[in-house]
């Protein structure tokens, strides 16, 4: 998964183990804002040594079916934490390839309801911040206040497990890799969306909410959220709790792109892309 960095922030500096973990989740939006997002900073320090995040929850209105290849084959999860306590989502992948033959597009919807219906389970997938679906106006989502009702399989949102791991007893690890359908692959933004990201800005700032630290994230919605990008690999991996972290210089040809030097990829351990060390190639994730 790639991560673009955000620019130093103008405001407060936050300590470091804050900062540093937001600038590695966190795309990086305009400077126009409209989209706020406030987490409790215990959230993102915990976080902080970690690609995934493992939570109780609940899941609610299920996509009906993954979406085809042609849209980008995943299976929409609303899920309702009191670890996560904002609107968010799991996305699995390769919901419409990684399925019995001659099952329906319903497949993994179906069985994400028999295992999670009327009952919460452990959920596990990548922790993201990405202001892809920030509530519309100058709302605000905060985990001061209480979740709303989900109306919907793709409610507002700006936090996600994507991709989703696994759910209850169901195992996803297998479904993290290049997004195919048999002989059709499906293709990720390239450079030209990248650079629309790394010339969007990004504001963090640390506040207090009923006495409790809390980091408001502004910026604008973020779209662009599978990549297809040719990286070379400019560091030492590091390793994680859970997986590998890599510093990569984005190219386009044999030319760096602007502002992409250095930027912050993952793999989950267990995965492919962990196995294969994380190879230069970084397909649509």
């Amino acid at each position: 998964m790639i991560e673009p960095r955000a620019p130093r922030p103008r405001p407060r500096a936050l300590p470091a183990v804050v900062l540093g973990l937001v600038l590695t989740i966190a795309s990086a939006p305009s400077p126009l804002f409209g989209a706020e997002l406030q987490l409790r900073e215990s959230l993102l320090v915990a976080q902080r040594d970690r690609v995934t995040a493992t939570v109780t929850a609940v899941v609610d209105h299920i996509g009906a079916q993954a979406h085809p290849l042609s849209e980008d084959c995943d299976l929409h999860v609303p899920l309702r934490s009191r670890e996560i306590r904002v609107a968010f989502i799991g996305e699995v992948k390769n919901a419409c390839s990684e399925k019995p033959p001659g099952t329906p597009l319903s497949h993994w919807s179906d069985r994400i309801y028999e295992e999670t219906h009327g009952r919460a389970v452990t959920v596990t997938g990548v922790f993201r911040i990405w202001l892809e679906h920030p509530p519309t106006g100058t709302a605000v989502q905060t985990e001061a206040n209480r979740v709303p009702w989900y109306a919907n399989s793709n409610p507002d949102h700006q936090v996600e497990l994507h991709p989703l791991l696994r759910v209850g007893s169901l195992d996803f690890m297998g479904h993290v890799k290049r997004i195919r359908a048999g002989t059709q692959i499906f293709t990720g933004n390239g450079p030209a969306q990248l650079s629309t990201v790394l010339n969007k800005t990004l504001t963090i700032q640390r506040i207090q909410i009923q006495g409790e630290p809390h980091v408001r994230i502004k910026g604008t919605k973020t779209g662009f959220n599978h990549w297809n990008l040719r990286g070379r690999v400019v560091a030492a991996p590091d390793a994680m709790v859970d997986g590998t972290r890599v510093r990569l210089d984005i190219l386009k040809g044999n030319q760096v792109v602007p502002k992409a030097l250095g930027l912050s990829a993952v793999a989950v351990a267990g995965t492919c892309a962990f196995r294969s060390k994380l190879n230069t190639q970084i397909g649509p994730t």
